[in-house]
């Protein structure tokens, strides 16, 4: 053994010794992916420019003995994939190793140590780059880099036929940055609808085919240049969405990542798998928590809902300064997510009038969703629910809403929404949803509490039909008449409306670009049905039910709003009652900051003490609505020793 591997590996066995404990987190049907990118000898080239990611070759020979010595096992993709379908298991602690954007110095650096090591790994390579003719300059952001930093197509060739490596796409010409809204906001080329200026948004046929001609020109070269078509796509930044996925597949490419941190399990889809992006600053310890799925992550939600029409205004550079104010009050607040409002609803009656984003159904207020969830996600670092009614779109006369059956007519005490049960709502209301995830960037849904049935509806002849078509009668004063076939109709109406907001979820996923955030969705549950169990049928709306078909139940825990006599007790009940149904994990408790009977403000320091009485009952997930940015209302300073979710973190499951 080399006397530098011998001083590399005694350190390496310094950090395995002290974090044993960790490596019991893997199982024996996982693995784990983690990226690199360029690899650079400081001591043959020391003046060569270093990009984001890049690390040097000494710190990758540490990594590599730390898989070694710390009993990982490197493998290969067809080692997870014949172990998937019943052949040959995978060693203990299997890694699969990528190297992205095909550098020169794979062939040159990474090449000999996988040979040396005998570690297999995957190369994904950028077609474009690879055209670049010798001594050309090759687009890289926003500079360009020479030609001669990128692997020729014979060294790809040589590659390829090594048993060691696979080469994969990362995509013939999708490695950049586009204009993804009129602000100018940069974003990935391979899920963002192009904005220009003259022409405005590509259209949704444009954006397909520009996709569809990616993946066939990928194909095409790799066919010419090594005899066959890649199985592996490695979506540039891991940005990616359902569409591309199913594009890839198309031409051949069923195998892709993401950077998703996350390990996999084989049971999982290979459809796209997880990835760790690791760089120069990854040190030993933080590798092998990587490789023992030992790594810590935030323990609990806290929530700001923010209304985009606190940050809507005429005048775009007033717009703009509300837009700072908001993301830096964020940033400094120490929260994990914000709810934040794609609709128009600036008479507050709960039903959207007009949208923030472009879409074809309703007029568009202002194209300003993407702008700000794009600035919170980048600048502010949290994840950003989009939150969007279910059925209180305001479309005109012209279209269906539910109707009370003693009536015949909309109830005016609730919600104008449109009924569900009439197909062309139901289309309606999916194309706005899909609009939502191919023109905008967020990381969950939010559902509002417009998704409701009173026991009085919904009364439309298509509903009517729906319910006999449940083995109900067709008449509600029956059903209601009787309390087994009541208890059965809201049954039917709580699963009714639950499967179409999984419509909804679908249909905004579509074209929503995935990236290193797990797509989750959240519902809001109005607290009576949970205080007062016999009110599920004023609302058809059930906790079981919303525990079973969303990620999160965002209980909306507003004392005031609900006439308690003693918030303080009240919160405490409702804590101890959704906890006797629902995981802490899986509950949201959203707090009020507005006492509506009045229009007034509530004290900041009442809402810290609710926070504390929610903690103290055990209730993990928090959040607030409305945040007044603008007022400094709640005060952050005041909310802050309490609701910040600051450094206490836990172990990923």
């Amino acid at each position: 053994m080399t006397p530098w591997r011998v001083i590399v590996m005694s350190v390496v066995l310094l950090v395995i010794v002290n974090i044993q404990q960790a490596q019991a987190a893997r199982s024996a049907d996982d693995y784990v992916v983690i990226s690199y990118h360029d690899i650079v000898d400081t001591t043959v080239t020391p003046d060569l420019p270093i990009y984001s990611q890049t690390i040097t070759r000494s710190r990758l020979i540490e990594h590599f003995n730390l898989i070694s010595v710390g009993g990982y096992h490197p493998v290969s993709l067809q080692q997870i994939i014949d172990a998937k379908a019943g052949g040959q298991p995978l060693p203990d602690k299997a890694v699969l190793l990528t190297f992205d954007d095909g550098y020169r110095s794979f062939y040159e650096i990474v090449f000999p140590l996988l040979k040396l090591y005998g570690f297999p790994a995957v190369q994904a390579v950028v077609g474009s780059w690879l055209d670049v003719p010798a001594g050309g300059r090759v687009p890289y952001g926003n500079t360009t880099l020479p030609r001669e930093r990128f692997l020729s197509w014979e060294q790809v060739r040589t590659l390829d036929e090594s048993p060691l490596v696979e080469i994969a796409s990362h995509s013939y010409n999708l490695h950049y940055g586009v204009s993804g809204n009129p602000m100018g906001n940069e974003q990935a080329a391979a899920v963002t609808s192009i904005w220009n200026a003259q022409s405005g948004y590509e259209s949704e046929a444009a954006y397909l085919e520009r996709i569809r001609q990616d993946m066939a020109q990928t194909q095409r070269r790799f066919q010419e240049q090594v005899g066959h078509t890649p199985r592996m796509m490695v979506w540039p930044y891991g940005a990616y969405s359902e569409a591309t996925l199913d594009i890839a597949a198309e031409y051949g490419m069923t195998y892709t990542f993401s950077l998703l941190s996350a390990p996999n399990q084989l049971r999982d889809p290979m459809r796209v798998m997880n990835r760790y992006l690791i760089d120069q600053e990854t040190s030993l310890q933080t590798i092998d928590e990587i490789l023992s799925n030992r790594v810590w992550e935030t323990e609990d939600l806290r929530i700001v809902h923010v209304d985009l029409d606190y940050v809507y205004d005429p005048d775009p550079i007033q717009q703009e300064q509300n837009l700072d104010k908001l993301i830096e009050r964020i940033y400094r607040y120490g929260v994990s997510t914000v709810y934040l409002q794609a609709y128009a609803d600036p008479d507050g009656d709960g039903v959207a009038d007009e949208l923030y984003f472009p879409n074809r159904h309703l007029p568009v207020r202002a194209d300003l969703f993407n702008r700000v969830a794009w600035q919170l996600k980048k600048r502010a670092n949290v994840k950003v629910y989009a939150w969007m009614p279910v059925l209180s779109f305001d479309l005109g006369d012209g279209h269906r809403y539910v109707t009370d059956v003693r009536t015949g007519e909309e109830s005016p005490d609730q919600y104008r929404r449109l009924s569900p049960y009439v197909e062309d709502n139901r289309r309606i209301i999916r194309e706005i949803y899909e609009d939502l995830g191919r023109m905008t960037k967020f990381d969950g849904l939010l559902f509002h509490d417009d998704a409701f049935f009173t026991d009085f509806e919904d009364a439309n002849p298509e509903a009517l039909a729906a319910y006999q078509s449940a083995a109900l009668p067709s008449d509600i004063n029956t059903i209601r008449n009787d309390d087994t076939m009541m208890a059965n109709w809201v049954r039917f109406k709580t699963a009714y409306l639950t499967d179409f907001t999984n419509e909804l979820e679908r249909a905004a996923n579509y074209y929503r670009q995935a990236d290193n955030k797990q797509f989750t969705t959240s519902r809001n549950i109005y607290a009576v049905t949970i205080m007062n169990p016999r009110s599920q049928r004023w609302f058809s709306q059930s906790l079981e039910n919303f525990a079973t078909g969303y990620d999160y139940v965002a209980v909306m825990a507003m004392p005031y709003m609900e006439e308690a006599e003693n918030p303080n007790e009240w919160l405490r009940s409702l804590a101890q009652r959704s906890l006797a149904q629902v995981s802490a994990r899986q509950l949201v408790f959203e707090l009020q900051t507005q006492d509506w009977r009045t229009q007034t403000p509530i004290p900041s320091e009442e809402i810290a003490q609710w926070v504390r009485i929610l903690r103290e009952e055990g209730i993990k997930n928090i959040g607030y609505y409305p945040d007044d940015f603008h007022q400094n209302h709640p005060d952050v300073n005041v909310m802050r020793p309490v609701f910040s979710i600051g450094r206490r973190f836990r172990a990923a499951p």
